[in-house]
């Protein structure tokens, strides 16, 4: 019995839903104002920002099964890994603040599109020097890319405890931010 029409079968792809390397790469290049954007958030340093970008794309790249239904979100994490990779350092000593701190809500929500947008607008210097390395980690993973808190502990190598208390910091002051915006209008 005939289960494809043979038109069906011609569209068939040789790897399935697996994305093909062009493929990824005409992902990084499509998103990559916005991937380089993340990186600068979490670096802090435009040369680490834009080395982060071109090493997720190159080792995305080389990543051969990656469905290309994902291939958008995948580009994102790759790139927040390799630039939280290029200030792993940086993060754990923001760390050590962290722990001190007092407690937070642990389960602050994460930014909606339109706050997303409006956080787009600030100049990410505005962002770098009001935040240190881990909060602004925080504001990205959880707030932008909408990682758990857990998922965001593991990749920052740091506790849930720390990272909510981070993400908190981060909120406060975008609501300052936003407030002190308003006020001047």
């Amino acid at each position: 019995m005939e289960w494809f029409h043979s038109t069906e079968r011609g569209q068939e792809r040789p790897n399935g839903g697996l994305a093909s390397s062009h493929e990824i790469q005409l992902a990084f290049d499509e998103q990559r104002e916005y991937l380089y954007w993340i990186a600068l958030l979490i670096t802090g340093d435009h040369v680490l920002a834009d080395l982060a970008v071109v090493n997720a794309s190159a080792l995305s790249s080389n990543y051969s099964s990656v469905f290309r239904e994902w291939l958008n979100g995948w580009a994102k994490y790759a790139t927040v890994r390799a630039a939280v990779r290029e200030v792993r350092d940086l993060i754990s000593a923001s760390a050590t603040y962290f722990v001190e701190s007092p407690s937070e809500h642990a389960e602050d929500d994460v930014l909606s599109d339109d706050q997303i947008i409006s956080l787009r607008h600030i100049d990410p210097r505005e962002i770098i020097a009001a935040l240190d390395p881990l909060a602004r980690c925080a504001l990205v993973l959880r707030g932008i890319q909408h990682a758990s808190l857990v998922d965001c502990a593991l990749l920052l190598d740091v506790s849930r405890g720390i990272v909510a208390r981070a993400y908190s910091q981060a909120l406060r002051w975008k609501a300052e931010h936003a407030g002190a915006h308003a006020d001047a209008e």
